[in-house]
């Protein structure tokens, strides 16, 4: 064996090699959702060659290990340790790889560290806890308060899953007891429930002596059973947390449950007599006090089961966000944060996957530390797995070989000090971060940066005329009524969040600042009560998602945060003790009072770690899921990720954030459509036109409501349904209204997703319906009034109207669409395209996203392309040419996305090497584009060159008038006058259009006229 130094030089240089060869950031990207009968392994495998062709280099996979059955989207994980068998088999998944890598393609997987499904009997880990309470050895990988202000809940975990009050369901008989191979389980509907085993002995004593009557005194199996019930009561408690108690009761409650299996399967009288006891214990409809015996037995588990509505309330576990069914895991424990990756970095060592998007980054306890660790874990499986190849012992990811320990830190040091890669560099790893107004991506996170919302959001937001927007704003107050602007109805919608559906998150943290409070004589003559309030203002009021103040240190960006929401929320709450707001900034600033001892530190320190975990789901749900639907001026901009209140973009903000995402963060995706969008890329791009339209937008409005008031109905002596919901309507029409003409079937279809998509966004408001509290009537009225205004007979006049003012916009949509495809494609970064986007899609929000995807369709067009192209220049002419002129063909945004994914593989030392150049236009429609220039000179001297060049708010270009009646044209030719392109110092004597394959002379001063560069196509590539 070589030393273990200069093996782990060794090793390290062919790690370095691994490195770059599997983990280099992607060209482009394809998000696919997998699911069960709708796309599986072996569908994915089937559309690589499709993907190889349209010019992708990986696909970007939503998350595919073992979920909760049925699972629509794969992050209710159950096992980190297996694939989902609903997606295919082992061998399917390996064929899916295989595709891949014969197209020389990648793949980045979607993984979840924050949180698990945690339906009981699917989630080993869950259904040890719930069976054995504080002392499984799992009770430590979820965020579980066992000794929560509730005194009934003591070393308990509250299960909100009943669909009525428990008293309700137990004494209707929903709740089942039942034995099965030793076990006992309770039953309600589909869910299965362990007991403690301690527990056990309850039934298995139950009408004993009449058992001992019919059994001979000396039987065997009788003495059996009564040594099972000795070994039950010698069991250690399920509050035993010692390790040699916890494994002992894991060892023994195991060997107690085989030996009553055998038994019951040796001795039918003792099997008849245990089921005989299980009927009796579960009671008989109608006869309330035959339930006592089991309510009493449920009392005794490690769980209180209650209706769904108490999670708001009393939940003493970390959910995400406020969804019972997935439970916080503490991901920043060591053991927890092995057993949950040691798979997955099996996958990267093996290179079945070369990359990682990590959802809900701001939801773990220490991000930064999280990620060191994933990059850390990432070089050791790869390093461990290299050792036993030069070793000639079987690879392994996961069992480092015995003399590894050696070579650990000698191999790390070596990998830190080459020259090629550090641990940022390790594993192409993004993060699914929202970014606060000015808020950058914290320079330490070893990552290539975000999943993309950040691009998504610049780019929509470039599209939206300012002016226009001021005046679109006006008419949704006139329309609805003044309410609140944005902020404040982002802050009311926090505070509405904090007060019921995450109560629960709520009543946790004031019980831990509580505890804090009574550890030192300046603070314990706070109430819970007045804790409680203040913390509820102070997060309502927080600015960003979350602060990372970690290892006892604070930056000074967080303390401005922390200060700005705690000086706010003193602003708001005038009649309340300024010194309990104080109290609570300084221990969200590790201020620590003078005499606290070293454990009083530890657990303030825990506090803000917790604090951290929740005010980004509140923020998310408080923003997201709630104002994005109450305040809706214009609702494109209400998009994961934005601030609406930013407003429009200007083109030099778009070229800052552009150079400051190549010199900071290269490998950053480029979304503009994900599976968590509220509308999709070409649905928000077709609202963005009423920026541009404001006058015609609000007659439409005001047109409409007139044509439609008698459909109205009364609801609680309010109009149903409200001004608000109403003009939620009228722009999700004009965003989602089919290209293509509706015979009778896809015309009921799309009335239908409408239907759904106003019962999810009326439900989201909360404002006259919710989800925790439906109004069966409101709801009701929404759905016949959609169902009423869309109905398609002769007589109704806003159908009619609507039709006219679709057609007047609905071009003005598309080539903003395609602007944005182009800007995406091109920009910085690492363009992302989802499922199907690659032709025209108007969908909506989740479920309305994850419909099945026509490949077949996209696949024949693409093909269909292919061979027009190889006609040559001619045949390309002709096809820009025509589909310039026809918009809605669906190959227009086909052909630009092949054509510039293609471009971009094959240049892709131009975009990843070059330098990003802003270009600027002069002339009378110089703010309707937006143009830049990629440069590089080649080792060889040669100087590569790419302009691109896109327009904007085309509606009130000069030559188009808002009050024709006519249709607009397309923005080609001489509407552009006299407006040129500075190529500044470009080498460019002639320039060729990758779309047109037409060749184009820069006249004097080396300038280009708009009205030459879109003679005959609406974007433009122009290569040297």
């Amino acid at each position: 064996m070589n030393h273990p130094e200069s093996l782990a030089c060794k090793i390290a240089e062919e790690v370095q090699r691994l490195i770059a060869d599997r983990f280099r950031p992607p060209e482009a990207t394809y998000r696919i959702q997998f699911r069960a009968g709708q796309m599986t392994f072996r569908d994915a495998a089937s559309l690589v060659p499709y993907l190889s062709e349209l010019g992708i280099s990986h696909v970007y996979a939503s998350p595919y290990l073992k979920a909760h059955s049925g699972s629509s989207h794969g992050y209710d994980i159950v096992d980190y340790a297996h694939l989902n068998p609903e997606l295919g088999s082992q061998d399917d998944y390996a064929a899916f790889v295989k595709a891949l890598h014969s197209h020389g393609m990648g793949h980045i997987l979607d993984f979840v560290p924050n949180h698990m499904g945690i339906v009981a009997a699917e989630n080993p880990w869950w259904n040890n806890v719930l069976e054995n309470g504080p002392s499984s050895p799992y009770a430590g990988y979820f965020d579980i308060d066992w000794h929560p202000v509730k005194a009934e809940l003591n070393n308990k975990v509250l299960l909100p899953l009943l669909g009525e009050q428990y008293g309700e369901v137990l004494e209707a008989g929903e709740l089942q007891l039942e034995y099965s191979e030793g076990a006992f389980v309770f039953r309600y509907y589909d869910r299965r429930l362990p007991l403690d085993p301690r527990t056990y002995s309850v039934i298995v004593s139950h009408n004993l002596d009449q058992l001992k009557k019919s059994l001979e005194s000396d039987s065997a199996n009788l003495y059996e059973l009564e040594s099972i019930l000795t070994a039950l009561e010698y069991l250690p408690q399920r509050t035993e947390t010692m390790p040699e108690r916890i494994a002992e009761r894991q060892r023994e409650k195991e060997v107690i449950k085989g030996r009553l299996h055998r038994l019951t399967n040796d001795c039918p009288a003792i099997a008849e007599f245990l089921q005989q006891n299980v009927r009796e214990l579960n009671g008989t409809v109608g006869q309330p006090y035959s339930f006592d015996r089991l309510d009493e037995l449920l009392n005794s588990q490690v769980y209180r089961l209650s209706h769904w509505k108490a999670a708001a309330d009393e939940v003493n576990y970390r959910r995400f966000f406020d969804i019972n069914e997935l439970a916080a895991v503490c991901t920043e424990e060591p053991s927890v944060f092995e057993n949950m990756h040691r798979y997955m970095f099996g996958l990267v060592v093996h290179g079945d996957v070369n990359g990682l998007r990590i959802d809900h980054i701001d939801g773990l306890y220490d991000p930064l530390d999280y990620l060191q660790r994933l990059q850390q874990g990432g070089l050791v499986a790869l390093g461990n797995a290299e050792h036993c190849r030069m070793s000639e012992m079987p690879k392994h990811a996961n069992h480092p070989p015995p003399d590894w320990p050696e070579l650990e830190q000698g191999f790390l040091r070596h990998i830190k000090e080459g020259a090629s890669t550090d641990l940022q560099e390790c594993l192409y790893v993004v993060v699914e971060k929202i970014l606060g107004p000015d808020e950058p991506l914290p320079d330490e996170w070893p990552v290539a940066g975000t999943t993309g919302y950040d691009f998504q959001n610049l780019a929509n937001r470039l599209l939206i005329d300012p002016t226009g927007l001021a005046e679109v704003i006006k008419a949704y107050h006139r329309f609805t009524g003044d309410g609140p602007d944005f902020r404040e109805a982002a802050y009311q919608a926090k505070l509405l969040i904090l007060r019921v559906a995450m109560s629960s998150e709520l009543q946790l943290l004031a019980h831990r600042l509580n505890r804090l409070s009574e550890c030192h004589r300046r603070s314990r003559d706070f109430t819970l009560n007045t804790l409680r309030i203040a913390l509820r203002e102070i997060m309502a009021c927080f600015p960003v998602y979350r602060t990372y103040i970690r290892d006892g240190q604070v930056s000074e960006r967080d303390r401005q945060v922390i200060h700005r929401a705690v000086a706010q929320a003193k602003r708001r709450s005038p009649a309340r003790n300024a010194a309990v707001f104080d109290f609570i900034r300084d221990v969200l600033l590790l201020e620590q009072p003078p005499g606290l001892n070293e454990e009083g530190c530890r657990e303030r320190e825990l506090f803000v770690g917790r604090f951290q975990q929740v005010t980004s789901p509140l923020i998310a749900k408080g923003v997201e899921d709630t104002a994005f639907y109450v305040h809706i001026p214009l609702v494109s901009l209400n998009e994961v990720g934005n601030d609406p209140a930013k407003g429009a973009a200007t083109p030099n903000e778009f070229h800052r954030e552009n150079t400051e995402r190549l010199a900071n963060r290269p490998g950053s995706l480029l979304a503009t459509t994900t599976h968590d969008t509220k509308r999709s890329e070409d649905a928000r791009a077709r609202i963005d036109v009423l920026s541009e339209i404001p006058q015609l937008w609000r007659a439409a409005i005001n047109r409409w409501a007139r044509m439609n008031r008698r459909h109205h109905r009364e609801v609680d002596g309010l109009s149903a349904p409200s001004r608000n919901d109403e003009y939620l309507l009228y722009q999700t029409l004009v965003g989602t209204w089919p290209l293509e003409p509706l015979e009778k079937h896809s015309h009921h279809e799309f009335t239908e997703r409408i239907q759904g998509y106003m019962q999810k966004a009326i439900h989201e408001a909360k404002q006259r319906t919710s989800w925790i509290n439906p109004n069966p009537e409101y709801d009701d009225a929404v759905r016949t009034f959609v169902g009423t205004v869309l109905k398609d007979r002769p007589k109704n006049r806003f159908l009619v109207d609507f039709r006219a003012f679709h057609e007047r916009i609905v071009h003005w949509g598309l080539y903003n669409a395609l602007s944005q495809v182009v800007l995406k494609l091109t920009s910085p970064g690492v363009p992302d395209i989802y499922q199907g986007q690659e032709l025209w899609d108007f969908s909506l929000v989740d479920p309305d996203n994850r419909r099945p995807v026509d490949f077949t369709k996209r696949k024949e067009i693409l093909a269909q392309l292919q061979s027009e192209l190889s006609a040559g220049d001619d045949a390309r002419l002709a096809l820009a040419r025509h589909l310039a002129n026809h918009p809605t063909d669906p190959r227009l945004k086909m052909f630009v996305t092949w054509q510039l994914l293609r471009f971009r593989r094959e240049h892709a030392d131009l975009f990843q090497q070059g330098s990003y150049l802003p270009l600027e236009i002069e002339g009378t429609n110089s703010s309707h584009v937006v143009a830049f220039a990629w440069r590089w000179k080649t080792l060889e001297q040669t100087e590569k060159t790419a302009v691109v060049v896109v327009p904007r708010l085309l509606s009130r270009l000069r030559s188009h008038s808002v009050n024709a009646d006519d249709i607009p044209g397309p923005p080609l030719g001489p509407v552009w006058s006299d407006t040129r392109l500075l190529l500044a110092d470009l080498p460019c004597e002639s320039v060729r259009n990758l779309f047109t394959g037409q060749t184009l002379y820069p006249e004097a001063n080396n300038l280009l006229p708009l009205a030459t560069v879109f003679a005959d196509f609406p974007v433009a590539l122009l290569t040297s």
